[in-house]
């Protein structure tokens, strides 16, 4: 079975900021696979490390300011640490592909695929523990959107069981076969 990390990061206190960590929270009370973890909190790239060792898969839920997204539009973002180039002038330090590039040459069992879903922010200067009206009412839709990606996975596994095979006997007719 699949070892799924799911982590909001934000700040709580920073208004939108906040809203990967709602999100998690939300996705807590949905959520009680035992393969899957859910975690929130504020990380930079280097200690992102500790956290997703030994998982399959990561999706991260984060907030996003860019210069042409309105507040509460929500992206999926792929990570592939292979093709971005590293960069070490990230805000918090060491950016995260550098990070993930950095535990893979020093042997550690880093997850094969890794998703961030961003929601666009208004505010994340002011202290509060309420995101803007726009940016809470995207996080209904995120839950839905993770919820489905995770269900997605456990359809498919059962769809691939599935297999048609030739019948020797019968002429070679295919029929589908079970498992």
């Amino acid at each position: 079975m699949q070892k799924i990390l799911i982590y909001g990061v934000g700040n709580p206190y920073r208004c939108d900021d906040a809203v990967g960590i709602k999100i998690t929270e939300e996705l807590k009370k949905r959520i009680k696979k035992p393969n899957i973890t859910i975690k929130s909190g504020s990380l930079d790239g280097l200690s992102m490390l500790d956290e997703i060792l030994g998982y399959n898969k990561v999706l991260f839920v984060d907030s996003i300011k860019t210069t042409e997204g309105k507040p509460g539009d929500i992206y999926k973002i792929k990570v592939n640490p292979l093709k971005k180039k590293p960069s070490l002038s990230a805000s918090h330090g060491i950016d995260f592909v550098t990070a993930v590039r950095l535990g893979r040459k020093f042997g550690y069992k880093m997850p094969t695929c890794i998703d961030i879903y961003a929601v666009e922010i208004e505010d994340n200067s002011c202290f509060s523990e309420k995101c803007t009206e726009k940016v809470k009412a995207s996080i209904p839709e995120v839950v839905e959107r993770i919820m489905k990606e995770i269900n997605k996975k456990g359809r498919r596994r059962q769809i691939i069981k599935k297999r048609r095979w030739g019948d020797k006997e019968n002429g070679g007719a295919k029929r589908e076969r079970k498992f």
